[in-house]
C-alpha cells in the first residue's frame, strides 16, 4: 500500500487503531484528501455492526486507504497532443487552401495570373532596336498598330530570309557606294518594302502566349527559324498591356488586337489566303477568336495553327496542378454548386472549344506529350471537336488517317467539310513546341509554304 506522505510506522498505526482517529493524520500528511468525506463508517478489520446489530461485510482498511489515498492516474498526454496538432494542422491547411482560391479568383489577380503580362524575365524594353534581341539589322521593322477601339499596340514585322537578302542595305550589299547606315535610315528603308514582301511571300500572324513580350528570347529564336525554314514573313504583335502596348488585357481586347494585325497585313497588300494565323499557348485562344470571327465573315485565309492549346480556361483550371503536383481546383469539383460558381466568377473565359463550329479554315493542332503546363488531352478534345463539333469528347466518326513515327510521335489527319484538320502529337518538345523542326516542317507542308 502506498503511504502518500505517511511514514511506515504511521501507516501501521492507522491500520491498528480505529478509523476515525486516523483521519486527521491522513489529512495532515496528504493534502490531496483534505476535501474527502470520511463520515461513512468503515471497519478496519472486515467486520462492523450497524445500528440493528447486523453484521455486514465491509471494505478492508487496506482497500479503503488505497481508494482514498491513491488519486486517479492521469491519461497519457502524448497521443492526445499528436491528435490535437494534426487536427490544427488540417484546419490550417484548409483555411490556407480556401484563402488561395479566393485570392486567385479576385478579378485583378485573375488578369495577372492568366496573362502574366508584367512578367518579363529578360527585362529589355528597346523594341525599336530588334537587333538587341538577336535579329539582323533591317530584317525587322518596329511599328505601332491601332485596334478598333483606338488601343495602340506594338508590333514587329520580320521579313522572310529570302526576301530580306534582296533589300538594299549597305550591310547586305557592300558594293553600294555612299549609302547611309544609320539605324533610323535602315528602319525607314525596310518599312517601304513591307507591301512588296506581303504581296509576294506568305506571312504568319504570330500570336504569342502569356508572360513577356514579342522580344522574348524563345520567340525571337522562333522567328529566325520560321523565316528561314518556311520562307515566310512574320508579323508578331504584343497584346494590349504587354510590352509597349497601351491598355489592359481582356478577352475582347486581345481579340481586337489580333484583328488589327490581320487587317494591317491586308491593308499592306497581303491576300487573306496568304496569311497563316499561328498561336501558341494563350495565343491559341486568341487565334481561335480571330479565326472564328473571320469564319463568320466568310473570309478565306490560309489556315490556323494551334500549338500547345487549351480547350477552355475552365477545363484547364480543373486540370491545373500547382508546382506540377498539387491539384488546385480539382478538390472543388466534388463540392455541390462549386463548379458553377467558379465558372461564373471567371473574368477571362477563353473557350476555344465553343468556337470550333465557326472556324472554317484548315487547322493544325500540335502538342507535345511531355508538356507540363497544358496537358496534351486538350488537343485531343479540340481535334475531336473539329471532326464532330457535337461530340468533342467522343471518339470521332470521321475517317482519320494516322501515321506513327517511332521516337518522334504521331500525325493524324482527316478531311472535314472540304478542309484539312490535323493533329500532331510529339513525344518530346515541352511547352515551347514551335522550336521542334518536325513541327515546323509539318506547318510548311500542310499549308503549302514550301511551294509558295
Amino acid at each position: 500500500m502506498r503511504s502518500y506522505g505517511l511514514s511506515r510506522w504511521q501507516t501501521t498505526d492507522v491500520m491498528k487503531h480505529d478509523w476515525p482517529g486516523a483521519v486527521p493524520m491522513i489529512k495532515a500528511a496528504n493534502p490531496l484528501v483534505k476535501g474527502v468525506d470520511f463520515s461513512a463508517p468503515i471497519c478496519p478489520f472486515n467486520t462492523c455492526h450497524d445500528t440493528t446489530g447486523a453484521v455486514s461485510i465491509s471494505l478492508s482498511l487496506t482497500t479503503t486507504m488505497k481508494a482514498i489515498l491513491e488519486p486517479e492516474k492521469p491519461q497519457q498526454a502524448g497521443s492526445k497532443d499528436v491528435f490535437t496538432v494534426a487536427r490544427r494542422a488540417a484546419v490550417g491547411l484548409i483555411i490556407a487552401y480556401v484563402a488561395v482560391i479566393l485570392f486567385i479568383m479576385l478579378p485583378a489577380i485573375q488578369t495577372y495570373t492568366i496573362y502574366a503580362h508584367h512578367i518579363d524575365v529578360w527585362g529589355f524594353k528597346k523594341f525599336e532596336h530588334p537587333e538587341h534581341y538577336g535579329l539582323a539589322p533591317g530584317k525587322t521593322v518596329n511599328m505601332k498598330l491601332t485596334s478598333s477601339d483606338n488601343t495602340t499596340i506594338g508590333a514587329w514585322f520580320i521579313f522572310s530570309d529570302h526576301f530580306y537578302r534582296t533589300l538594299p542595305h549597305p550591310h547586305l550589299h557592300t558594293h553600294v557606294p555612299g549609302a547611309t547606315t544609320s539605324h533610323d535610315a535602315i528602319q525607314a528603308t525596310s518599312s517601304k518594302h513591307i507591301p512588296e514582301a506581303v504581296g509576294t511571300t506568305p506571312t504568319i500572324l504570330f500570336l504569342h502566349g502569356n508572360t513577356g513580350t514579342r522580344a522574348h528570347k524563345l520567340r525571337t529564336i522562333l522567328y529566325s527559324s520560321l523565316t528561314a525554314r518556311l520562307g515566310a514573313n512574320i508579323l508578331a504583335i504584343d497584346y494590349r498591356g504587354f510590352g509597349d502596348s497601351s491598355g489592359h488585357p481582356s478577352v475582347q481586347g486581345v481579340g481586337r488586337d489580333a484583328r488589327a494585325g490581320f487587317d494591317y497585313l491586308v491593308q499592306q497588300g497581303a491576300k487573306p489566303e496568304d496569311i497563316l494565323i499561328v498561336g501558341h499557348s494563350l495565343g491559341t485562344a486568341v487565334a481561335g477568336l480571330l479565326a472564328s470571327e473571320l469564319g463568320r465573315e466568310k473570309v478565306h485565309f490560309r489556315g490556323v495553327v494551334l500549338m500547345s492549346p487549351f480547350s477552355s480556361i475552365r477545363t484547364l483550371l480543373d486540370q491545373y496542378y500547382l508546382l506540377g503536383c498539387l491539384p488546385l481546383f480539382k478538390p472543388l469539383a466534388k463540392v455541390p454548386m462549386m463548379p458553377r460558381v467558379l465558372s461564373w466568377s471567371l473574368k477571362h473565359g477563353f473557350d476555344t472549344l465553343s468556337l470550333v463550329p465557326d472556324i472554317k479554315s484548315d487547322v493544325l493542332i500540335a502538342h507535345a506529350e511531355d508538356d507540363w503546363d497544358i496537358p496534351h488531352t486538350h488537343s485531343s478534345a479540340l481535334f475531336n471537336a473539329f471532326l464532330d463539333p457535337s461530340e468533342p469528347f467522343a471518339a470521332p466518326n470521321t475517317s482519320v488517317s494516322t501515321t506513327h513515327i517511332s521516337g518522334y510521335g504521331s500525325f493524324s489527319q482527316a478531311r472535314v467539310a472540304n478542309r484539312n484538320v490535323a493533329l500532331l502529337k510529339t513525344e518530346r518538345g515541352g511547352h515551347d513546341l514551335g522550336k521542334v523542326e518536325g513541327v515546323q516542317d509539318t506547318i510548311g507542308r500542310l499549308f503549302g509554304l514550301y511551294s509558295a
